[in-house]
């Protein structure tokens, strides 16, 4: 029993062991990449002042004075919105799935032990 649990352990061991390359060289690229684009785009970290301004700016989107100016109209239109956004996802999954119909999911078999 312990055999079969050791050699189980050393196998999934070394499947991770050969993807460690993988990931690395991947990780590696996709940060050289991030900095050329980084530099190239000439971006900068923000500053405190960006940081307080944006906070400003989200304590003033969500202050309730604010939400009881709001018409039927500005709500339909935010509601249009969700549903579009609801929609490409959904269209998205379709096209990752390649299937219109849902994941093809293996039923649980319960497992009775003694």
């Amino acid at each position: 029993m312990s055999a079969k649990i050791v050699g189980s352990l050393q196998n999934t061991l070394s499947k991770l062991n050969a993807l460690q390359k993988p990931v690395v060289y991947n990780t590696k690229v996709a940060l050289e990449i991030a900095k050329q684009v980084y530099t190239k785009e000439g971006m900068a970290v923000p500053t405190g002042e960006q940081f307080a301004q944006a906070q400003q700016t989200l304590q003033k989107s969500f202050n309730m004075s604010t939400l009881k100016n709001l018409t039927i109209r500005d709500v339909a239109k935010g509601g249009v919105v969700a549903a579009e956004l609801y929609t490409f996802f959904l269209v998205g999954e379709i096209v990752g799935r390649r299937n219109l119909i849902g994941y093809d999911v293996e039923p649980a078999v319960e497992h009775h032990e003694h």
